[in-house]
């Protein structure tokens, strides 16, 4: 990794199954010089922002997710502004959390609207889980944090400025599509869901359908 990059390039959400913990267990398995990088499984994307390569091709099936990364890149100081006005009780998070029960309502929300609904419910929700249900709602419950950061302005900054410096496409579709589009010498990196080891720890709610053993 350059010591040139930008330690607030981090993480703005927590996501199932996140390596921020094992980069230097993984360092030495990367290349030492990485002129292409892909992630198809981008997640939370703890080893795309601690390498922050300048040309990477990142995507995750999640087109919410997908959303605040490209909110951040684009439009990240009216992100910063309608995260300001969220407050961290539960009757603000399931007056949040249940904008996507009316469909009317949830349509009309700004791609920076929908962005920052996004990053609040992360943020307070219980442990950080995105989950939805089978109409593709979310519905993790109220974490009862005492302080979250809700508004990560260093950080957003920071990941808005290198999305925007660097050469990085941002795609939400299967990721078969993108492994069959990257150039020739792209290093890859595959972090897949997990398959479940018992129904108690069975987690398939990433997005509406979940994901079933022959998808992984």
């Amino acid at each position: 990794m350059p010591s040139s990059n930008n330690p607030l390039v981090a993480p703005v959400l927590k996501w199932v199954g996140g390596k921020r913990q094992l980069f230097e267990t993984f360092k030495p398995l990367f290349p030492k010089r990485i002129s292409s990088y892909c992630e198809p499984f981008l997640g939370g994307g703890a080893i795309f922002f601690r390498l922050q390569p300048r040309k990477a091709f990142v995507n995750d099936i999640n087109e919410d997710l997908m959303l605040v990364y490209r909110m951040i890149r684009d439009d990240v100081e009216n992100l910063i502004a309608a995260l300001s006005t969220y407050k961290n009780d539960a009757e603000t998070f399931y007056a949040v959390r249940d904008l996507d029960r009316d469909k009317e309502i949830f349509a009309r929300l700004s791609d920076v609207e929908r962005a920052a609904r996004i990053i609040y419910l992360n943020k307070t929700c219980y442990n950080g889980l995105y989950r939805v249900n089978s109409a593709g709602e979310f519905n993790s419950p109220f974490g009862s944090y005492r302080n979250p950061n809700i508004v990560n302005a260093p950080t957003l900054r920071a990941v808005s400025k290198y999305l925007n410096s660097a050469d990085v496409t941002l795609t939400a579709v299967d990721y078969a599509e993108v492994l069959s589009a990257i150039p020739k010498q792209t290093f890859v990196y595959l972090d897949p869901p997990y398959y479940p080891v018992s129904t108690t720890a069975n987690f398939t709610g990433y997005v509406k359908g979940g994901f079933n053993r022959d998808e992984l």
